[in-house]
């Protein structure tokens, strides 16, 4: 397929080829909890009080105009201007958010690629994006109850794999492993 290098118009004798308004999701990584709703496992943001829904996408939705004096206007996420949106990271970077950006403490932790679609913008250290879905779960059998858990996520329609480690940083680098 041609590329046109001008602002001419294209010729008659020329097909047109339009190209598909999708592309593949991009894939990233997140790290929830577990959470219970209506008594089952669910994945918990583990920063907001939000639950990730089965089966349907997780829509990012800003919240910014709830928490300052002057009133913004609300607009769909995510924005260059805001900070709003679904966050993931590549995996190299898992690690640190794991094990050096002050988790909330006593928390079981589910390590998991996740799908970035609709509007994504690239930041410093990841992507935040409009629309997410897990693609693939990893919990660590230190996590308690980690198979029942595991059954309940399983919900999700995606695969769950239990992981024999004894911390965070094994489970990081035994993921690292299936990763590659």
């Amino acid at each position: 397929m041609g590329w046109r290098t001008s602002l001419e118009p294209v010729g008659t004798g020329s097909s047109i080829e339009c190209a598909p308004d999708y592309s593949e999701p991009l894939q990233a990584w997140r790290l929830w909890e577990v959470g219970n709703v209506d008594a089952a496992p669910r994945l918990r943001s583990l920063y907001r009080i939000c639950f990730w829904p089965v089966g349907e996408p997780f829509e990012a939705r800003c919240e910014a105009h709830r928490f300052r004096l002057r009133r913004r206007a609300r607009h769909t996420a995510p924005t260059a201007t805001c900070t709003c949106g679904v966050y993931a990271v590549p995996f190299e970077l898992i690690r640190k958010l794991a094990l050096h950006d002050r988790l909330p403490q006593g928390r079981s932790l589910v390590i998991g690629a996740v799908s970035l679609w609709g509007d994504v913008l690239e930041c410093e250290s990841g992507w935040r994006a409009a629309l997410a879905y897990p693609h693939r779960l990893f919990i660590p059998l230190t996590c308690s109850a980690a198979e029942e858990k595991a059954a309940g996520l399983e919900d999700y329609g995606v695969p769950v794999e239990l992981l024999d480690t004894r911390s965070v940083t094994d489970a990081l680098d035994t993921v690292a492993g299936l990763a590659a």
